[in-house]
């Protein structure tokens, strides 16, 4: 018996950057995010194995957190066999665009499924946050909100039940490269930030204004707050007190200097940017492929690709 779980990754409208429990993944601030369409990972799990066993994209793949992240499922679940885990992964890995959401959503999915579980995407959403804590948002299509909490049960994901609008990202995959800070080293160095304290009480405001904007179908809004968001979030690897960095590139920065002048021929695009050089820009999709014409044209060797609005965890039958 084998069981398939395909999960979306998310980009984070409003961030989650720091950690008040690096032991259960809970977050310093709560975090509202947006599921795409065009990322996925899809995972099959069997337990036919002497050993767990992982396989990336057909290869052979060593990873300690997948290892620990399955012995947490024992301890939690109850003990089970071996497990072989293979999956397909529909999104650059390491490089800030949440492949590690959209992976160990599909794995918890997987995993409970073939156990003959039936679980809530709520309870699903509180175990996958002790792998990857972006990955409590991507059980749930279109925006969904991770709520800090203060401990293991008050720290889960859940719909926003928006109403439908156009909105669009246009993906600038600046490098698939492997980032050379973590995110949870990140993380870490962020804490030490002047700035650190001014940005969590900012973001739970700009969350209550995120989660209003959202409601009313406003994607400038939207793009303007998480834009906000966003750059004040890099700002803190920048200030850090213990060894200060940035995640932009060159060719960041000069993305970031192009969605301003779009702005001001009264194009809506808005940049958000994760861990990672790569940028996102929050526009709709009548305006999409304007922004990629501009972007295209300034920059001929850019990737870009248009994001939609995607669905939630989603199993084979």
């Amino acid at each position: 018996m084998t069981t398939t779980a395909t999960a979306h990754t998310n980009i984070a409208l409003i961030k989650y950057w720091g950690k008040k429990d690096p032991i259960l993944n809970l977050p310093t601030t709560s975090s509202i995010s947006l599921t795409l369409n065009e990322f996925y990972t899809r995972t099959t799990v069997s337990q036919n194995a002497s050993a767990d066993e992982l396989l990336i994209n057909g290869q052979p793949f060593d990873s300690q957190r997948i290892h620990r992240f399955l012995d947490m499922l024992r301890d939690t679940l109850g003990d089970f066999a071996p497990l072989t885990v293979a999956s397909e992964n529909h999104v650059p890995t390491g490089a800030g665009l949440a492949s590690s959401a959209s992976a160990f959503a599909a794995l918890t999915g997987a995993v409970t499924r073939e156990l003959g579980l039936e679980l809530d995407n709520m309870t699903l959403s509180r175990l996958a946050r002790r792998g990857s804590g972006s990955a409590s948002r991507s059980f749930y299509g279109h925006f969904a909100i991770w709520h800090e909490g203060h401990d293991d049960a008050s720290s889960f994901a859940e719909s926003l039940h928006a109403p439908d609008m156009p909105i669009a990202l246009v993906v600038a995959e600046v490098s698939t490269a492997m980032k050379k800070v973590g995110s949870t080293e990140g993380m870490r160095r962020a804490a030490t930030s002047p700035d650190y304290a001014t940005w969590v009480q900012n973001s739970a405001a700009q969350l209550r204004d995120m989660q209003a904007a959202i409601q009313a179908s406003d994607i400038e809004k939207i793009g303007t707050i998480a834009e906000a968001n966003a750059l004040a979030m890099h700002d803190l690897n920048r200030t850090a007190r213990l060894d200060p960095f940035t995640y932009f590139t060159n060719d960041t920065t000069d993305i970031l200097t192009l969605v301003a002048d779009m702005r001001r021929q009264g194009l809506l695009a808005f940049a958000t940017l994760d861990a990672g050089p790569n940028v996102k820009i929050i526009t709709t999709q009548a305006h999409a492929p304007l922004i990629v014409s501009q972007l295209q044209a300034a920059m001929p060797d850019l990737h870009l690709e248009i994001a939609t609005s995607g669905a939630g965890i989603h199993y084979d039958d």
